[in-house]
Formats: structure tokens, C-alpha cells, sequence
């Protein structure tokens, strides 16, 4: 006669094991995190763009750079004074250090660059003061 442990010890072990597995995928899956965004994803996602407002520090044609000392760009970077790359040296012709400018960050992976430029606000030639109007007499 057989012993009545014998039959359920298979059938328990089946249970366990494929209670193990379902627990082990369930927990697999719930785990599971979205990955970082990749450069390549960020680049296919099109740049993203910000408004600067500042002064400029320096013009390098050369290195087709500008050192800009701007304010806050909110979403993007705290005021701090930086160098940005141009696409063309062309944009840098009509910028004097001191300018006041406002122009578009372009974020696009690891490229930053500037675009549309806008001297908002011209050097004054010789950094000397505008002329007050107190030369002019007065009318009383």
C-alpha cells in the first residue's frame, strides 16, 4: 500500500515552484523604471528653446563666441556670465562688448548655441556717460 505522501509531495513542490515564478515576474515587472533619456532621444525630441537677456562681456569672431553676462533663464540655468557659441561669425558684425542683447538659447543634446540676436540696447561709444540734457537751456 502506498503511503499517502508520496502522491502530494509532487504536487506541492508544482505549486511552490510555479507560485515562485509568478511572484518573481509580478515583482519584475513592477520594478521596472522608466531608463534616462539617451542624447540621441533628446536630439530626435528637437531642441528646446529659452529666452536670454544680458550684457555682453566680449565678442570672439574668431571662436564665433559671445561671453554674455545674462540673468536667470528660467528652466534651463541661474544668472552667471558665459561664453555661447553663434552658428555664424556674421551674427557677431553689429555686437560691441557692452550691448545689452536678448536672444534664443537652442539646447539640443550637447549643442548650445545662440540664435536670433537682438541688440536691445547699443554701447555707448567710448564708455562715456549719454549727454544729459542740462546742456540745452532750460525754459522757465
Amino acid at each position: 500500500m502506498r503511503d499517502q505522501t508520496d502522491f502530494q509531495t509532487p504536487r506541492f513542490f508544482h505549486v511552490f515552484v510555479a507560485t515562485a515564478i509568478f511572484l518573481v515576474a509580478g515583482l519584475a515587472g513592477c520594478g521596472s523604471q522608466k531608463p534616462a533619456q539617451t542624447e540621441q532621444q533628446q536630439q530626435q525630441q528637437g531642441p528646446k528653446r529659452y529666452q536670454l537677456a544680458g550684457r555682453v562681456v566680449a565678442v570672439d569672431a574668431a571662436k564665433q563666441q559671445l561671453v554674455v553676462d545674462h540673468g536667470d533663464i528660467p528652466g534651463f540655468m541661474m544668472a552667471m556670465t558665459m561664453p555661447y557659441s553663434v552658428k555664424s561669425s556674421d551674427q557677431l558684425t553689429s555686437i560691441s562688448p557692452e550691448d545689452q542683447i536678448t536672444a534664443d538659447v537652442v539646447v539640443n543634446g550637447d549643442d548650445i548655441h545662440l540664435e536670433n540676436i537682438v541688440v536691445v540696447k547699443k554701447a555707448n561709444p567710448g564708455g562715456k556717460a549719454p549727454a544729459s540734457s542740462s546742456s540745452q537751456p532750460s525754459k522757465k
